[in-house]
């Protein structure tokens, strides 16, 4: 709602300091609200229609997002375990259709397996405490249930080979991982499409770091972007950057293999963990 909202201020030319004063509010109360920080009760959010001219279809979309995030999503029994903005992520994926994700180097958390999961958790961080590690697990476990809801979302994931080839918790895990991907790859044609971008297609456009795209349903609803480094965590929202990283993922989406040839890849490279 927040970043719809934003969005439409924009469009009309608004400041956030000006949407506030035609409102009655301040212009603290108009960022948090457009950073999913603030909650905007029913009355409040009439007067935002009024102010931003807003059809009655698309107020009673946003309506419906408003009731929405006052419910709780299962994230939140997990909330002293993570920041607030992985918090907002989680909601975002939630409510996705779809995600675009690149990565050189780990399996997207939705289609990790639970040892795979544990592997990464427990040996990829000195941040993260041992008594957290099976919270965590398990909050992982809970964010795949998106991909089998009765309306699943699509996942495009375009993967280095490196991340095929990395024995994260070792050869066994690390083929029931490879075995896992092609399972879903096969099972789910046109909800799950893996693609490898091999060792010998060289320099490519997304090489140097991990992205997702995440794309909702609403065509209202603009993409995101989300990043996660070493040090911290990001979520990207500003249209002239959420486009460079759509260009970014299309280019090298096309330089990689097949989805057949993916495939067969994931399978021999499954095979030689021994």
């Amino acid at each position: 709602m927040g970043l719809r909202l934003r969005q439409r201020r924009e469009e009309i030319g608004l400041t956030a300091a000006a949407a506030g004063r035609a409102i009655g509010i301040i212009q603290a109360y108009v960022s948090g609200v457009e950073a999913g920080r603030v909650k905007l009760p029913a009355s409040r959010l009439a007067q935002v229609v009024k102010v931003y001219e807003l059809e009655p279809e698309e107020a009673a979309e946003l309506e419906e997002l408003r009731a929405g995030a006052s419910q709780r999503g299962w994230w939140y029994e997990y909330s002293q375990l993570f920041p607030a903005e992985f918090l907002r992520f989680l909601g975002y994926e939630a409510g996705a259709n779809r995600i675009r994700y690149y990565d050189n180097e780990l399996i997207h958390g939705l289609m990790q397996t639970e040892e795979y999961a544990r592997a990464v958790i427990a040996g990829g961080t000195t941040t993260i405490r041992l008594t957290e590690v099976d919270r965590r697990v398990t909050a992982r476990m809970s964010r795949q249930a998106r991909l089998f809801a009765d309306n699943p979302m699509r996942l495009t994931a375009l993967l280095g080979e490196g991340t095929l080839r990395q024995q994260v918790g070792g050869a066994a895990v690390m083929r029931g991982q490879l075995d896992h991907l092609a399972g879903l790859a096969t099972e789910r044609p046109g909800q799950i499409e893996i693609r490898v971008l091999p060792f010998s297609a060289g320099a490519h456009p997304a090489l140097g770091g991990s992205f997702q795209i995440l794309s909702f349903p609403s065509p209202r609803l603009p993409d995101l972007v989300w990043q996660e480094v070493l040090t911290s965590i990001d979520i990207i929202d500003q249209s002239i950057r959420v486009t460079d990283y759509q260009v970014t993922f299309a280019e090298a989406w096309e330089r990689a293999l097949s989805s057949d040839e993916s495939l067969s890849l994931i399978r021999r490279i499954a095979k030689e963990m021994t």
